[in-house]
C-alpha cells in the first residue's frame, strides 16, 4: 500500500470543514417549514434571518482573512471552526425571531473564515497548475454538505426533535478540530507571519481585486439564493414535505459538485495544454454563466421533476463558476497574501448576497418566485462581463508581506 501525500490529506480536511460549514448553515433552510410553525416565522422574518446572516459574513469576511493571514493557517482555521460550531448549536436555544436572527449573525461572522483559510491552504500546498482542481475539492464541500444537510438534518429532526438537530450538527465541529490541529503542518509555499495592514493597501490599487470583487459581488448571490431558498421553494411552491425535501432537496446541490470538479479539471487540462490562465479560467466560467441561465426556466416548470431539473442545470454552471473563482485568487496573489485576498473580494461578495437576501424576501412575500429566479438566472452573465472588462488578463500580482 501506499501513503496518502500529506497535501491530500490536508485538502481532505479543509474541504470536510467546508461540509460541516454548510451543514450548519443550510440546517436553518431545512428546518424551515417546523419553525415556521413553531416559533411563527414569516418569508419576511426568515428573509430578515439571512440577510442579518450575510451581513455578519461580510464583516468576518475582511476581518477572517487578515486573521488567517496574521495567525497562520494552523491556529486560524480551528478557531474559525470552533467558533461556527458553538453558534450553530446555540440555535437550539432560539425561542423566536429575534433570538434567531441574533444566532445567525453570529454564525455568519464566524463561518466567514473557512474560505480564506481553505483558499490560503491551497496555494500553499499546491502549485498553479493543479489549483483549479484543488479549490474545486475543497470548495466541493459546500455542496457536499449542501447534499447532506436536508436528509440528516431532517432525519435528527424527525427522530429527536428540531432543537436536538442544531446541537448534533453544531457539535461535528469539535471534532474535525482536534483531527486539524492533530494533523496539519505548513505546506511548501506556507510564509512567516504577514502584514495584513501593508497587504490590503496594496492590494485596494489593484484593478485585478476590483475585477474580482465585481465578479463575486453579483454572482455570489446566486449560490445563497438556492442554499437559503431552494428547500422554502419546494415546501412552498411545489408541495413538498419534509420528508420529501431530505429525498429529493440534495440533488441540485450534488449538480454542483459535479460542476465544481468537472468545471477545475477542464480549466486545469487548458492550463496543461498550453492555453494561457486568462483563456483556461475564463472559458470555463463563460459555460459556467450561460448554464445557470437554467434557473430562468425554474418557476415556470410544470411539474416538480421539472424544476429540480432546471435548478440542476443552474447548480451545475454555478459549480463550474465556483471552482475558477478560487483559482483566480490563487493566480492572483501570493500565498502570504491569500487570506486577505479572499477576505476582501468575499466581503463583496457576502454584500451583494445581503441585498439580494433581503430583497427575495419581500419578493417571495408580495410576488412569489418567478422574479426571484429570473435574477438568479441571469446575474452570471453580468458578472462575466465584469471578469472580462475589469479583472482583464490573468497574471501574478506583487503583494508586500
Amino acid at each position: 500500500m501506499y501513503a496518502i501525500p500529506i497535501r491530500w490529506v490536508i485538502l481532505g480536511l479543509a474541504g470536510f470543514s467546508t461540509v460541516l460549514n454548510y451543514i450548519d448553515r443550510q440546517a436553518l433552510a431545512v428546518l424551515l417549514p417546523v419553525l415556521r410553525r413553531d416559533l411563527g416565522l414569516s418569508s419576511i422574518d426568515y428573509g430578515t434571518a439571512t440577510t442579518l446572516f450575510l451581513v455578519a459574513y461580510t464583516v468576518g469576511q475582511f476581518a477572517g482573512g487578515i486573521i488567517i493571514d496574521r495567525f497562520g493557517t494552523r491556529r486560524g482555521f480551528a478557531w474559525c471552526v470552533a467558533a461556527w460550531s458553538i453558534a450553530a448549536a446555540a440555535h437550539a436555544l432560539a425561542r423566536g425571531s429575534a433570538s434567531l436572527c441574533l444566532l445567525r449573525f453570529l454564525l455568519g461572522l464566524s463561518q466567514a473564515g473557512n474560505w480564506p483559510a481553505g483558499a490560503k491552504t491551497v496555494a500553499e500546498w499546491f502549485p498553479k497548475e493543479r489549483r483549479a482542481l484543488a479549490m474545486g475539492v475543497f470548495d466541493g464541500g459546500s455542496a457536499i454538505g449542501a447534499i447532506l444537510a436536508p436528509p440528516l438534518v431532517a432525519a435528527l429532526a424527525l427522530a429527536w426533535g428540531w432543537r436536538e438537530a442544531f446541537l448534533v450538527t453544531g457539535g461535528l465541529g469539535f471534532v474535525w478540530v482536534a483531527v486539524w490541529l492533530n494533523l496539519y503542518r505548513p505546506g511548501p509555499a506556507s510564509g512567516g507571519a504577514a502584514r495584513p495592514d501593508r497587504s490590503v493597501r496594496r492590494m485596494l490599487g489593484l484593478r485585478p481585486l476590483w475585477g474580482l470583487m465585481l465578479t463575486r459581488m453579483l454572482a455570489t448571490p446566486v449560490w445563497w439564493f438556492y442554499v437559503f431558498w431552494l428547500p422554502d421553494y419546494l415546501s412552498g411552491e411545489r408541495g413538498f414535505s419534509l420528508k420529501e425535501i431530505a429525498l429529493f432537496g440534495w440533488i441540485p446541490f450534488l449538480a454542483v459538485d459535479i460542476g465544481k470538479i468537472i468545471g477545475g479539471s477542464a480549466s486545469d487540462w487548458l492550463l496543461a495544454h498550453h492555453w494561457s490562465v486568462t483563456w483556461s479560467r475564463k472559458t470555463v466560467m463563460a459555460a459556467g454563466a450561460l448554464a445557470m441561465l437554467g434557473g430562468v426556466r425554474v418557476a415556470g416548470a410544470e411539474t416538480s421533476v421539472g424544476a429540480i431539473c432546471w435548478v440542476s442545470v443552474a447548480t451545475f454552471g454555478l459549480g463550474m463558476w465556483s471552482a475558477i473563482i478560487l483559482a483566480l485568487h490563487a493566480d492572483i496573489f501570493p500565498a502570504g497574501a491569500m487570506g486577505t485576498a479572499i477576505g476582501i473580494t468575499g466581503t463583496a461578495a457576502s454584500l451583494g448576497g445581503a441585498v439580494f437576501s433581503y430583497a427575495t424576501g419581500w419578493i417571495v412575500h408580495a410576488h412569489g418566485y418567478e422574479p426571484a429566479f429570473w435574477v438568479a438566472g441571469t446575474a452570471a452573465l453580468g458578472a462575466f462581463l465584469c471578469a472580462v472588462l475589469v479583472l482583464g488578463k490573468v497574471e501574478a500580482a506583487e503583494i508586500a508581506a
